[in-house]
């Protein structure tokens, strides 16, 4: 049990009231002034009695003193009498119930520390000194703990006792109002949520109207929505604040009369906002009745709108470009179905399939492009071909997509009609075939035109010179010796020019008949050109790489000759014009059965290359032309850190 706190009477003041220690039981019995006389005179006082009632109400508490103890003890109030300190002296049961402590336990004990907190003791000697002194009972609600911890809120009224001038106690009474407190406090709660809710909910204002239409509610939003003050539009009508111009008017007037009338209204329209704007809102009216099922009021909910309709336009303005430009592109989109027949063509669809939006749709695409695989074509772009429905050849450049709308497959083909271009191509192609197969007739005329040539000086032009030479040595030799100076520098310069004729021939017969080409193969033709190129340009070093692998590698007679050619000029344009100090000529392997050569200075750079492209310099165009007759690649490019060049050829059989 909780300590006691000091004593009351210690607190009560210094008047020196002597304190009275009652024993119910016994008093009730021996002291008439308590049990039936001092009450009594108590109740008087308190004016619980009307004085012209008092003999017979007293006839009746003598001669039912007994049942009137009974039912104080029985009352549902809780009751507890005290002495003058404020200790308890008697509590019925109720107020037992509600303390948790028995009558033997709590009689002759203070309720400061048993059911009243200890925090309580100031405020508790305060108001029992006001009661005694000022002769005034007082009320309050306050906080009871339980012997099991349990805390209860109760409403209390206590006065004090006198009899005559003599003070006698307290008579106090306590009602357990938890129940109704946490009930009115889950209200207040509910009812604060939901005005945080309604005030909370952006853009929405939710009003409750008379019958009438008058104005019984105004939150903040509503405030916000319509630009009127709560004090300004409380009271008033609010058909002025829904509409201005005339016909508004009258169809505000019926949306309240068919609310008022028990039917549930809606609009959604321009609603003005003071002071002279207007917003996109909705309204939405309803009754709202009574336990007897009467319409007390009007519930308005009124939403700005205007976000969603800015929203809307924006979507419908989009959907309009959209579709314009779905309209209006040069591309074919067909919108497909899970099953693949189509749901959707726009006016490029239609032209190029050659079928009307009636005759597309529901149409399926293996009609429309046959032997297409649509799973194959998502995320891909290919060309395709087929027939247009009047026959024609088609050619399409097409891709695919997936997605999911409201959660069915729908498949998107777009495709461009590309038949001009493929067209084009096809005819460049044959084109190239054609031009790679006169090269290479040329070529062949070529060889054969420097057979022809390299035979006959060699066999005649040759043979003379070497005739010639001989019978001049034979005629010098035969005739006496010169009389002078001058006719032997005469045969000494007919000598030089018989020998320069020889060189000159056997010159041109190594330009005409690469030697040791068809002989020994690619790989030492170029050995052997380039040492006798290096014996002409001392100043420049030039360097053959070629892998062992490929030293003795054979490819066909006149893939050799192109790239023996190809190669030479090169290098001839490197020396003469690139002002390099290194000539680096490579022969690299190109897949299993091709080759590459790479023929690369550090000159100047492109600049000389890029004048054999124009017209008068057929250098690079030749190397070209011989690379196209034997279905190589050719390529020139800057070297690295864009010095010097290189010329490139791929040739992959």
């Amino acid at each position: 049990m909780p300590d006691q706190p000091p004593h009351l009477t210690d607190r009560l003041g210094a008047d020196g009231l002597p304190g009275v220690t009652i024993n119910v039981e016994q008093q009730r019995q021996t002291d008439p002034r308590f049990g039936q006389g001092a009450v009594w005179r108590w109740m008087g006082e308190a004016d619980l009695l009307d004085q012209r009632g008092e003999a017979q109400a007293e006839s009746v508490v003598v001669t039912n003193s007994r049942r009137v103890w009974q039912l104080l003890r029985e009352m549902p109030v809780g009751l507890v009498l005290y002495d003058a300190d404020f200790n308890v002296v008697y509590q019925n049961r109720a107020s037992e119930l509600m303390t948790g402590f028995a009558a033997d336990v709590a009689v002759g004990r203070s309720p400061v520390g048993l059911w009243i907190l200890h925090d309580q003791y100031d405020s508790v000697c305060k108001s029992l000194h006001r009661m005694r002194t000022e002769r005034i009972a007082l009320h309050g609600r306050g906080i009871q703990q339980r012997p099991d911890g349990r805390v209860a809120w109760v409403q209390w009224y206590t006065t004090p006792l006198f009899d005559g001038d003599d003070f006698i106690g307290y008579l106090g009474t306590h009602t357990d109002i938890s129940e109704e407190l946490r009930a009115h406090t889950a209200v207040r709660a509910a009812k604060q949520q939901v005005d945080l809710l309604v005030d909370a909910a952006v853009d929405i204002a939710m009003l409750q109207l008379s019958p009438a239409g008058r104005v019984q509610s105004w939150n903040r939003n509503a405030e916000t929505l319509f630009g009127v003050p709560a004090l300004e539009a409380l009271g008033q009508d609010m058909r002025p604040l829904l509409a201005q111009l005339p016909f508004e008017q009258a169809r505000v007037q019926q949306l309240l009369d068919g609310a008022a009338g028990g039917q549930r209204m809606e609009f959604e329209g321009w609603l003005p906002r003071q002071p002279g704007g207007r917003f996109w809102g909705n309204l939405l009216l309803y009754p709202q009745r009574d336990e007897s099922d009467a319409i007390v009021a009007v519930v308005l909910v009124a939403r700005d709108l205007s976000d969603r309709r800015q929203a809307e336009q924006k979507i419908r303005e989009s959907e309009a470009l959209l579709s314009a430009i779905v309209s209006t592109t040069s591309d074919a989109i067909l919108g497909l179905d899970a099953q693949a027949c189509v749901v959707f063509s726009n006016p490029a669809a239609q032209r190029i399939f050659g079928r009307s939006a009636g005759l597309l749709l529901g149409l399926p695409l293996a009609e429309v492009l046959p032997h297409l695989d649509l799973p194959t074509l998502i995320g891909t772009v290919r060309t395709l071909s087929g027939k247009r429905h009047d026959g024609a050849t088609l050619h399409l450049e097409a891709s695919a997509s997936e997605t999911r709308v409201n959660g069915e497959v729908l498949f998107t083909l777009t495709a461009r009609d590309v038949t001009e271009r493929v067209e084009s191509e096809q005819a460049l192609l044959r084109y190239r075939e054609q031009l790679s197969a006169l090269s290479r007739q040329l070529m062949e005329a070529e060889q054969q035109t420097n057979r022809r040539l390299a035979q006959l000086l060699h066999d005649q032009l040759g043979q003379t010179l070497t005739t010639l030479r001989i019978s001049v040595d034979a005629l010098r030799a035969q005739l006496p010796p010169s009389p002078t100076a001058a006719i032997d520098q005469s045969w000494t310069r007919v000598s030089s020019m018989i020998d320069r004729g020889m060189r000159e021939v056997r010159q041109v017969l190594v330009e005409l008949r690469p030697p040791l080409l068809q002989e020994h193969g690619l790989g030492v033709a170029l050995d052997n050109e380039i040492q006798a190129e290096t014996a002409n340009h001392a100043a420049v070093a030039i360097r053959l790489h070629i892998p062992p692998a490929m030293a003795d590698r054979r490819w066909s007679p006149e893939v050799e000759y192109a790239v023996f050619m190809v190669a030479r000029e090169a290098i001839a344009n490197a020396l003469c014009h690139s002002q390099c100090r290194r000539l680096r000529v490579g022969i690299e392997p190109l897949g299993t059965q091709g080759l590459r050569l790479l023929v690369q200075d550090d000159g100047i750079g492109l600049g000389p290359i890029s004048r054999a492209l124009k017209p008068g310099h057929l250098g690079l165009v030749g190397m070209r032309e011989r690379s196209q007759a034997i279905g190589a690649s050719l390529g020139a490019r800057s070297g690295d850190d864009e010095r010097g060049t290189v010329i490139e050829l791929n040739y992959s059989p």
